[in-house]
């Protein structure tokens, strides 16, 4: 045992010499915080449970220590008093002493805060050596709850023999290119850095010796579109999107002249709320339901968006809206005048009486817009080669109220 001290007395002081780095990203070495648990209830309300990873960059990366002293300092410290949970009862500074069996017992121990390579608790066999500086121990001020500030000429730290290549061992990356270093509860947030010796591709000689800040794992999600859109991602392995609204059902050919006054729309229910928006007419009722009653005026559209429990909104679903113009209770004015009637390819269009510019509308005898256009100086010569044979209607839109009149096209 005295050997294995020395082993790690040896380390720190030898890290403590080496040049510092820090670097996050899918191809580099970094300390990553990613979410274990979010506490609602009992006496750890409010706090959430980190999980603390070393990301790596091959399969047979290996962990040796992770140490800090006064060159490259180990720091750990949270915004919060105390500034993380260690249980009162049962609590351990590293995670192989950690036995599952007295979660019954005791289910906020499953939640203690602790250091690690690469186990969780007891159950995987991992040999955990530990150096503490006489002058300031960092172990015995964490497990006080107080942040940790290794910064002394020895130092402190902890670490593990290398088994050799090829073996299992907790203490290699692994498939997943990441190794669990420590876990932390806080209601606070976190940060610091940590001196670590890595053995890539499981060659002691050279090593590697990085100091790495301690970072939140961004989500890892690029697309903008997604409702955890992350700008500092590199992948989109974690995209959420909302749910959709599917397709609204209801009418879109709207006839003003038919005596209805409101119209209904619904769309999929599978989402927590619902945002209507509409142009060209008025939501009457159902806002934030999948269910609304709307009064059209003039053409338009009414879209919905579907929005998750926590707040996230999907995909807009939309209709486009066309108000017909039946021909019961037009107003046919002889102030509008249309020649030639029957035309072919252009029709000469004036209005007496009105000054400034006038829309106006074409619809067929079925009372469907076929031609939308402004009426300058109340006089136009407009092409309608387009329009089939048939009878049609031209609706003009003044200050004094609606006039109409209707004419044919005959090719």
């Amino acid at each position: 045992m005295k050997n294995l001290f020395g082993f790690v007395l040896l380390l720190a002081t030898s890290l403590s010499s080496m040049t510092s780095i820090s670097a996050q990203g899918p191809d580099e070495y970094w300390i990553g915080l990613e979410e274990y648990a979010v506490h609602t209830t009992g006496d750890l309300e409010g706090m959430t449970t980190w999980r603390m990873y070393l990301h790596m960059l091959d399969e047979d990366d290996y962990l040796s220590a992770c140490t800090g002293s006064e060159t490259n300092p180990f720091i750990l410290e949270s915004t919060s008093t105390p500034a993380w949970y260690q249980h009162p009862s049962a609590s351990e500074t590293f995670a192989t002493g950690i036995n599952t069996a007295f979660f019954t017992a005791f289910p906020d121990l499953e939640f203690d805060s602790w250091f690690t390579i690469g186990v969780e608790d007891a159950s995987e066999e991992m040999d955990i050596l530990s150096l503490a500086d006489p002058t300031y121990d960092a172990f015995e001020a964490f497990e006080a709850g107080e942040n940790v500030y290794s910064d002394t000429p020895v130092g402190n730290g902890w670490a593990t023999l290398f088994p050799g290549l090829g073996a299992e061992n907790p203490g290699f990356a692994g498939e997943d290119l990441r190794l669990l270093i420590g876990q932390i509860t806080t209601s606070g947030v976190l940060s610091g850095s940590i001196y670590v010796q890595i053995f890539p591709w499981g060659v002691q000689d050279p090593d590697l010796r990085l100091l790495l800040p301690i970072l939140y794992t961004p989500v890892q999600c690029m697309d903008e579109t997604a409702c955890n859109y992350d700008a500092s991602a590199w992948s989109n392995d974690e995209c959420e999107y909302g749910p959709s609204a599917g397709v609204i059902e209801g009418d879109q050919d709207i006839n003003l002249n038919a005596g209805t006054t409101e119209w209904s729309y619904s769309c999929s229910d599978e989402a927590s709320s619902f945002e209507w928006t509409i142009t060209g007419g008025t939501i009457l009722s159902g806002q934030g339901t999948s269910f609304v009653t709307v009064e059209w005026t003039t053409d338009g559209a009414i879209s919905v968006t579907a929005i998750s429990a926590d707040g996230c909104p999907g995909t807009s679903s939309t209709l486009e809206i066309d108000i017909l113009m039946g021909l019961e209770g037009l107003t046919f004015s002889d102030k509008l005048n249309i020649f030639p009637s029957p035309a072919s390819s252009n029709m000469t269009i004036s209005l007496d009486g009105i000054e400034g510019n006038t829309r106006c509308q074409i619809y067929a005898l079925n009372g469907k817009k076929v031609l939308a256009f402004v009426l300058e100086n109340n006089t136009r010569t407009l092409d309608v080669s387009n329009l089939a044979n048939g009878t049609y209607i031209l609706a003009v839109e003044t200050d004094q109220g609606p006039v109409e009149q209707a004419f044919v096209i005959a090719k």
